[in-house]
């Protein structure tokens, strides 16, 4: 009979096997990090040690440069009404967006009616289309809004939702991505909560919230998660849909434009990094924060929407 023998793995090959990932993993990290670390020393910075700066800058007495913080609360450049519009916006779109994605799941995953599927097809495939693609469909849609800005019934004769400041809180109500999530959460539980609500007389609304809606409450974190990232990053919305209302620019909207004030080599006196690094600190520390908080329950909102249904 033939023998055979078993190579064993050379000390160096076990070690790298070993290392390998955390060496990878950290390597990552690193490269991840770098950013913020950058901006966040950049901002306590002063213009010279900056300039003076490599690889990383270096600020020898960071307390004394916390005024590049202090100008953006400055009447000037006062960032608190579109921190205050911004933040408003995601708890009226987190409130309507959870009860218009959980009923629509409901209803998709529990309640029978014909071309279910197909609709359901239909509203899965309006996640291929980039957001860029409908911003003119969406401002038409919106500036012919009926009985809106002095429209009709038909949409004619005004300008609708444009130059309203209402229109920040009328958007983003519908994530046919939550309405899938939850869908499949829900197909995943079973009927027989719903049989024995219906029994005891619970109405739809009922069953919904009070039988279905506790039992998927880490998809909350999922969509508190998105709703947050969405919101603070929404640079294009009041640009676009308010444009003569520049003193209701969301809080993405006013930081850019802070930055590139503060940033752009034409301004008087040259261009103030150390301020600009500090406009971009503040837009990144939060929905890091966020993040930590909603961590492990938006991993288990994820596990539980990846159910075959």
């Amino acid at each position: 009979m033939r023998k055979y023998e078993i190579k064993k793995t050379s000390p160096l090959a076990a070690a790298l096997q070993k290392i390998g990932p955390y060496l990878f993993l950290s390597i990552g990290g690193v490269i991840m990090v770098y950013p913020f670390l950058y901006s966040l020393l950049g901002s306590l910075s002063s213009m010279e040690e900056y300039n003076s700066s490599l690889l990383l800058p270096v600020p020898r007495h960071p307390f004394a440069e916390l005024g590049n913080y202090a100008i953006l609360f400055k009447a000037e450049t006062d960032i608190l009404f579109p921190m205050f519009l911004t933040v408003s916006r995601m708890v009226v779109g987190f409130t309507v967006s959870l009860l218009v994605s959980s009923f629509g799941g409901y209803v998709f995953a529990k309640v029978r009616f014909k071309f279910k599927r197909i609709v359901f097809t239909i509203l899965l495939s309006s996640t291929m289309i980039p957001g860029v693609a409908m911003m003119v469909p969406n401002f038409i849609w919106m500036s012919r809004f009926p009985l809106v800005g002095g429209n009709d019934i038909l949409g004619r004769g005004g300008t609708g939702w444009v130059d309203n400041p209402g229109v920040l809180y009328v958007t983003g109500w519908v994530s046919a991505y939550s309405i899938f999530l939850f869908r499949q959460c829900f197909v995943s539980l079973g009927n027989d909560m719903a049989e024995s609500g219906e029994i005891d007389g619970a109405s739809f609304v009922r069953i919904v919230l009070q039988l279905y809606l506790p039992l998927v409450r880490p998809i909350f974190s999922m969509m508190i998660l998105n709703t947050f990232i969405a919101n603070w990053n929404d640079y294009m919305t009041s640009l676009i849909m308010l444009p003569s209302k520049t003193q209701y620019r969301l809080l993405a909207t006013t930081a850019a434009t802070l930055m590139e004030l503060f940033s752009n080599p034409q301004r008087m006196g040259g261009p103030d990094y150390p301020k600009t690094f500090a406009i971009a600190t503040v837009m990144m520390v939060p929905p890091l924060v966020v993040y930590l908080l909603v961590q492990k329950q938006f991993v288990e909102g994820l596990a539980m929407g990846a159910v075959k249904g």
